[in-house]
């Protein structure tokens, strides 16, 4: 498995961000760049991930609150790369950027960021390949995270370890020292 790389789905951590911070729930525009800047911040320079970011071409969404743009260069350079979703019509596609998410970090066999459940995906996923891995997967590789509604920041939710420090994503040695050093 690839420890070093994080595909983020960038619609899904906007959403949340626009939701949680800025407050935008009932608002027409339900996204904010500056939620996927914290986050690829947190996840590349605390961390230490290469993120694989996910989000549909030619996307235009509001940058602290801004008219909407494209994707900020200074999000771009911080990835490791940009998947862009395709803009695909029909029912069967509506979710295309969370197969896509999936798809991407099965292909690379690393770690995936979307709070989504994908309860959906592992029953209906067309290649069962892709659907076999995240069945089995989608535990240990899944990463889940936040914004504090208080503080504005981004964080991840690492859950309980079975083993250790060491289960959670981008922990350094210097982290597990630490972590065993306060016990």
């Amino acid at each position: 498995r690839r420890s070093d790389q994080v595909v983020v789905n960038f619609a899904n951590v906007g959403a949340t961000f626009a939701r949680t911070i800025l407050r935008t729930a009932r608002r027409r525009q339900n996204f904010d760049w500056e939620g996927v800047r914290r986050c690829v911040e947190f996840l590349s320079q605390t961390r230490k991930l290469k993120v694989v970011g996910c989000i549909r071409e030619n996307f235009k969404g509001p940058d602290n609150g801004s008219r909407a743009v494209a994707l900020p260069q200074d999000i771009w350079v911080s990835c490791f790369s940009i998947q862009e979703t395709p803009s695909l019509a029909g029912r069967k596609h509506a979710s295309a950027d969370d197969e896509m998410t999936i798809k991407c970090a099965f292909r690379r066999n690393c770690f995936f960021m979307d709070n989504d459940n994908y309860r959906d995906w592992m029953k209906d996923m067309r290649d069962e390949c892709v659907k076999l891995w995240l069945r089995k997967n989608q535990d240990a590789l899944q990463m889940r995270y936040f914004f504090d509604s208080d503080l504005g920041t981004f964080d991840t939710l690492d859950g309980k370890s079975c083993t250790g420090p060491a289960d959670t994503p981008g922990a350094s040695s210097r982290t597990r020292e630490r972590h065993f050093h306060n016990i």
